[in-house]
Parts: structure tokens; C-alpha cells; sequence
């Protein structure tokens, strides 16, 4: 088994990288190969079995099964659109709670989507049991403070004590004095021996952990390592390691938890015994439920199901049927290695039953040697057409050649996933009420130059890939000319273009033309999957979604009055010019979602910059105390909504 494991923190001192780090260790122990990965790119160069996606930043952007690592509360991420998308994408869910995944079935509930959701906790690959040190034992707490200090009164209390030792980012802890011990290595083993060296861990977690009832890591590092645990209490902890850990009032103040916990250190020193008993317990239950290798094994049954259903192997018979899916692919513009990447998605296809409209309007070099390539999984019908200027012309002497059941279009730059035939099919032969199925898209920015061991240029981002579109429709969307589905997206039934109408020779936007056109007819459904893939290029020359802003402007104002005053399907009309209430009520919840985005990315960015001025604050603190200072701290605490300061 080969895995990726994609990490949208790679390269950083983060919770995330310990996770892959130890994954990869797991992986090991299992006999698979596992590589943490940080773009899509590492990932089709790998070419794993699946990808697990570390956080919810970071969508399905490549062919490969992708399932999410589901270990944040939904309080994080429920008011971000693009969020909740990113989850949507996944094929798979890796909960580590109930909360959690009553939450993915609510939100899942109305989708069609083939899923599956398997427990997951951010713990460790399966490391021995050894004794912890205790005859002088230390309180160890690691963290790195990501949004701000946590639980900073506490700390301030107990680094007066003789038995702390806090590891973490220098920043983080500026306002320890006596007992930070600098940074430990994010290398996935290292926490264990720091651990087994103190003795006892301390394990804390924010509000919003406790309520969703999700653990982090703190919990199995120290029970993994054989220390003794001193928990906050926590349903999670509470409800599986028992009486093995040793419990905080949760409602107590920094001082009671303080004399709480120097009790337990000292209740440790005096009795060996029973601490080395709560210690192997502990290690037992993490050991037979809770290890890696454990679960990554009981994912594998879930990931079989999923692969057979949704990704498959292509059909290839060795005898071309009768096509029940056509895809209309123009050739022209470019060379015979966009053609191939598309015809291969296409051949790969798990349905089976896959044919091809292509339709030449320039000389292709070397195509009629490709096509050989393909007599035997492919029914391809090649059409000539004229090249006058008019993308949409190709397109209708396409669509009047349909003669299967469903038809698609593929541009020769595009592709699509193994799967995506047979998902949208699934969608269209269960119902009678809608005509077109799609799926979401997947942006992708490459070289110019496709040839062998061509290069991208320096500006071509670190990711490549973006989730660019995966939206429930939206018919004011497409009435105001605002196209969330690509045209590689979709399937539709051929019965609908039985009144298509002559060519209307349109430069650009013929694809959206065609959509609204069907738009007339019948309803769509969304596969709330992403198996589309459109590439863009930075040169203009062969890619139309850079050229000259007039034909836009040209295909646009013909589009409007092409479909003045037509009724839509649920007998909904376009106004004159397309500028009625639904346009401007589409441009309202447009400017709100952008508005919406905007001020999520302000507010991540003012908590790392909490955290910043805290640090600096802290430092200037021990040198000045001018009032001006003062007033910058009542400033913070007003804007962050932070408590009073603690009285002397």
C-alpha cells in the first residue's frame, strides 16, 4: 500500500508534521511506503493508493482517493464557504469523534455522495512500553501556542515550581521565565523519550476540543510513552482511559489546579507502585485501540469499498461497443500531447462504454498516429469543421453527431478522473427529473511546454492545483453569465438537444451558451465530487480564457440577446440584458461570500498577530512600563475580546 500523506503545513514546526511523521512510521511497521507530500504535483509523482489530507485547508486535487483527517471541531471551520467545500471534496472521513461525525452526516445528508467514515485519532505508531522515570519526577508540557497563549496564568503559576519543563517555539513561551527548555525536534519520536525522561505529562485542551469531545495528541504522546498522565478532564479521556489517568477539577482556578497537580507530583514520588500501575495501564489501551498501525489497518476495508466503487478499472474488452456516453473533443489549437493526456482520461474511464466526437478544425501533426492508439478502447468518430473564429461552431457540429444515450464535452487540454463518467451516470439513472449531472473542478497551472523534460517556470505557484469550482447550483448564477461549471464537468442526456437550433457563432462562452440552453430544459443535479480537471498556461496563444477582452465583451452581449426573454426550467425569466432582480441579487451574495472570505483571512491573520504583539509586549515589559504602553495592552484587549488582566 502506498500512501500520501498531504500535509498543507510541510516544512513547518507544526502539530501537522509530527502527525505525517509518524504516519509514515506506522506505514512502515505495516510494510507500506508513505510519503508526506505538500502540492498536489508531489502527489501525481508519487502516485499513491490514497491521500490522506491532514487539514481542512487542503481539498481533493488530484485522481487519487483523498480522505480527510477530521480531528478539528466543527467550530472551526462551519463559517468558512470555501471550508466546507474543501471537506465536501473528500472521498473518505477520518473522525475522531461522534460530535464530528454526526456533524459529516448532517452535512452529507443531502448529497448522494459514496463516503465512508472510519474513527482516526492524531496519536502514534506503536512504540514499546518502557518505565517511566519517577523516583524524581518532572510535569512536561510541549505546545506550540498557535493561537495565542493558552491557559497563561497557569503557566505563570506553575513555573514558580521546581518540577516544570515546557517545550515548545521560543515566541510562544517568552513570558516563562524559569522553565522553558527550548524546541523539540518534529520528527515524530522525540516527544517520547522527553516524556519517558520527566515522568509525567500534562495534558490540556481549549473549550472547543472538550465540547466536540475530540482529543489531541497530548493524551496518547504521554500515555505512548509511559508517563503518567495528569488530564483535564475531557469526555474522550473520560471515557476511555478511565481511572488510568489522573484527572484536574475543570472548573478550578490557576491556583487550585496548581495545589492540584503539585499533589499529584508529590502522590507520584510516594507511591511507585500504584503510579507504574496507572502508567501500564494507560499504555495497554493505547496499545490495543488507539495505535496507528491499527488504524490505518481498519481503514483499508473502507478504502477497498471506496476504490471499487468510484475508481475501478477501466473496461477494456478488446471489442468497441456501442457508446453509451459520447465526449465531444476539438482539436487545433494544440499538439498532439494535450490529445493524448485527454483521450487517456477518457480510455481510462471505469464505465466502459466511452466513445468520442473529435472534431478537427486545424491540422494536428502526428494525430492520425495517435488515434491508432486507441482503436481498441476507444469508439472515436472524427469530424471536419471549419476554423472560422467561432468556438461554438465546432462545439454544434459536435453535438448534432451525438448519437449515444448521454453526451460531455472535453477541450483536448482538459481531464477527467477515472471515475467521473460513472459518477455522474450513477446520478442521472437513478432520477427522472434531471437531465444534467456535474461534478466540481479542479484548476491546474502547468508549463506552457508540455514536452520530455521541460520545465515550469519560476512563477509557477508552489501548488498548482485549487479547487477552483464545487458548487451546488445555482440557476441566478448562470442566468447573471457567472459559470461555476466547467465544461468538462457535466454529462447530459442526448434527448435534450433533439430542437438544438443552429449554430449561434460565438467567439468564446459557446460552453455557458450550451448550459443555459439546457438550463431551458431540465434540472441539474451536483455529484458533490470533484473529478474534473482544466488546465491554464500563462501564454495567451492557446488559452482562451486570456484572450482579448472584446470577445468576451462580444460573446457575453450576444449570449443576453440571444436568450432574451426566454424561460428558464422551474419557469423562471431572464429580463431584458439579463439585469433583473435575480442578477443583482446574485451580485449581492456574490460581494457578501467575498466579504465573508475576507474578513475570515482578517481574523486568522489578527491572531497570529495576537500572538505576535503578546511576545513583543512581553519583552518591552521587562524594560519599560511607559503609559503608553499601557494603553496598547487595554487597545488589544478590547479588540481581541481578551479577559482583564490578572490582579498582583
Amino acid at each position: 500500500m502506498r500512501i500520501a500523506i498531504h500535509n498543507h503545513y510541510a516544512g513547518q514546526d507544526v502539530a501537522e508534521t509530527e502527525f505525517s511523521k509518524r504516519i509514515c512510521y506506522a506505514a512502515s511497521n505495516l510494510g507500506w511506503e508513505a510519503l508526506e507530500v505538500g502540492s498536489s504535483a508531489e502527489i501525481a509523482r508519487f502516485a499513491p493508493d490514497f491521500v490522506i489530507a491532514l487539514h481542512f485547508r487542503t481539498p481533493k486535487l488530484t485522481k487519487y482517493p483523498t480522505y480527510g483527517s477530521m480531528v478539528t471541531p466543527p467550530a472551526y471551520f462551519v463559517h468558512e464557504d470555501q471550508f466546507l467545500k474543501n471537506i465536501l471534496s473528500y472521498d473518505g472521513y477520518l473522525s475522531s469523534s461522534e460530535n464530528i461525525s454526526s456533524w459529516l452526516r448532517d452535512i452529507l445528508y443531502n448529497t448522494k455522495k459514496i463516503h465512508f467514515v472510519s474513527p482516526w485519532f492524531t496519536t502514534s505508531h506503536s512504540v514499546p512500553y518502557r518505565r517511566p522515570q519517577i523516583a524524581e519526577p518532572r510535569l512536561l508540557y510541549a505546545g506550540t501556542n498557535w493561537d495565542g497563549p493558552r491557559y497563561r496564568q497557569l503557566f505563570e503559576e506553575l513555573d514558580a515550581e521546581s518540577y516544570l519543563d515546557i517545550y515548545g517555539p521560543a515566541i510562544a513561551w517568552s513570558y516563562v521565565k524559569k522553565s522553558f527548555r527550548g524546541l523539540l525536534p518534529f520528527d515524530g519520536n522525540s516527544i517520547f523519550d522527553a516524556l519517558h525522561s520527566s515522568g509525567v505529562g500534562l495534558c490540556l485542551h481549549r473549550n472547543e476540543h472538550r465540547e466536540a469531545a475530540t482529543s489531541s495528541s497530548r493524551i496518547f504522546e504521554i500515555v505512548a510513552s509511559g508517563a503518567i498522565a495528569i488530564c483535564q478532564d475531557h469526555p474522550f479521556i473520560r471515557e476511555n482511559f478511565g481511572d488510568s489517568v489522573l484527572y484536574l477539577d475543570s472548573a478550578g482556578e490557576a491556583p487550585a489546579l496548581v495545589k492540584q497537580i503539585s499533589e499529584y507530583m508529590k502522590w507520584i514520588t510516594e507511591n511507585q507502585k500504584q503510579a507504574f500501575d496507572l502508567s501500564k495501564r494507560a499504555y495497554e489501551i493505547y496499545s490495543k485501540k488507539y495505535t496507528l498501525e491499527k488504524l490505518l489497518s481498519d481503514l483499508v476495508p473502507h478504502h477497498q469499498k471506496i476504490a471499487a466503487q468510484k475508481i475501478g478499472r477501466p473496461v477494456h474488452t478488446g471489442v468497441r461497443k456501442d457508446s453509451g456516453v459520447q465526449f465531444i473533443v476539438r482539436v487545433g489549437d494544440r499538439g498532439c500531447s494535450y490529445v493524448d493526456r485527454a483521450l487517456d482520461s477518457l480510455a481510462s474511464q471505469t464505465c466502459g462504454s466511452v466513445g468520442v466526437i473529435l472534431v478537427q478544425y486545424r491540422n494536428v501533426p502526428n494525430l492520425t498516429q495517435l488515434l491508432k492508439k486507441y482503436d481498441e478502447h476507444l469508439n472515436i468518430k472524427i469530424l471536419e469543421s471549419p476554423d472560422n473564429g467561432f468556438r461554438s461552431t465546432q462545439l454544434w457540429a459536435g453535438l448534432q453527431a451525438v448519437s449515444s444515450e448521454y453526451f460531455g464535452i472535453l477541450d483536448d487540454d482538459d481531464m477527467v478522473h477515472p471515475g467521473h463518467v460513472d459518477s455522474l451516470l450513477r446520478l442521472l439513472q437513478g432520477t427522472d427529473t434531471h437531465g444534467v449531472a456535474y461534478s466540481g473542478s479542479v484548476r491546474v497551472w502547468e508549463s506552457h511546454d508540455r514536452s520530455p523534460g521541460s520545465q515550469p517556470p519560476h512563477q509557477m505557484p508552489s501548488e498548482p492545483a485549487e479547487l477552483a469550482y464545487f458548487e451546488p447550483f445555482d440557476l441566478n448564477r448562470l442566468v447573471a453569465l457567472d459559470n461555476f461549471i466547467t465544461s468538462n464537468a457535466f454529462l447530459a442526456r442526448s434527448s435534450l438537444l433533439k430542437d438544438l437550433g443552429e449554430d449561434p457563432r460565438l467567439p468564446l462562452l459557446e460552453d455557458l451558451f450550451l448550459l443555459l440552453y439546457l438550463c431551458r430544459k431540465t434540472a441539474f443535479v451536483f455529484s458533490y465530487e470533484a473529478t474534473a480537471e482544466f488546465y491554464w498556461r500563462q501564454g495567451k496563444d492557446d488559452n482562451s480564457v486570456l484572450l482579448d477582452q472584446p470577445n468576451w465583451i462580444l460573446s457575453r452581449d450576444r449570449i443576453k440577446d440571444l436568450l432574451w426573454k426566454q424561460s428558464f426550467h422551474f419557469m423562471q425569466n431572464v429580463g431584458p440584458g439579463l439585469a433583473g432582480l435575480p442578477n443583482r441579487l446574485s451580485g449581492l451574495e456574490h460581494k457578501l461570500s467575498d466579504l465573508e472570505r475576507k474578513l475570515a483571512q482578517t481574523e486568522i491573520a489578527l491572531t497570529h498577530t495576537n500572538t505576535k504583539i503578546d511576545g513583543v509586549a512581553i519583552r518591552l515589559n521587562r524594560y519599560l512600563n511607559l503609559p503608553v504602553f499601557n494603553l496598547l495592552r487595554r487597545v488589544r484587549r478590547v479588540l481581541f475580546r481578551l479577559p482583564p488582566p490578572p490582579h498582583p
